[in-house]
C-alpha cells in the first residue's frame, strides 16, 4: 500500500519518490509528481527555500489487518449489491468497486 506524507526537505532522502508535482508562485511545474528525487534535485530546492515536500512511500501492511480491511470491503459491497442480481455487468461492476476500494482505502 502506498502512503502519502508531506516531510520536511531536510528528512528527505535521495530516492524517494514525490506524490504530487512540485509549483513555483507562477504555477510552473519545477518537479513533476512521481519522480525520483536526486541529491542535486534537493539541493535546488533548498536553494529556492522549499520546506517541505509531499512523498510517497511504499508501505508493509500487516495480513491481519489487511484481511480484515478486505473482509469490511466485501461486507459493505454485499450490503450493497444484494438485490442487484448476478448478472455479467453486476459482476464486473462489483470487482472494480472492489478493487478500487482495496486500492484507495487507508
Amino acid at each position: 500500500m502506498k502512503i502519502k506524507e508531506t516531510l520536511p526537505i531536510s528528512d528527505v532522502l535521495p530516492g524517494m519518490c514525490l506524490a504530487d508535482a512540485l509549483m513555483d508562485d507562477a504555477g510552473r511545474v519545477l518537479v513533476p509528481a512521481a519522480t525520483e528525487l536526486t541529491e542535486s534535485m534537493l539541493h535546488g530546492l533548498v536553494r529556492r527555500n522549499i520546506l517541505e515536500l509531499p512523498i510517497e512511500r511504499e508501505c508493509v501492511e500487516d495480513p491481519a489487518i489487511a484481511l480484515a480491511r478486505r473482509e469490511k470491503i466485501e461486507e459493505a459491497l454485499a450490503r450493497r449489491f444484494r438485490k442487484a442480481g448476478d448478472g455479467a455487468g453486476t459482476k464486473s461492476l462489483y470487482r472494480a468497486i472492489s478493487d478500487f476500494s482495496q486500492e484507495h482505502q487507508a
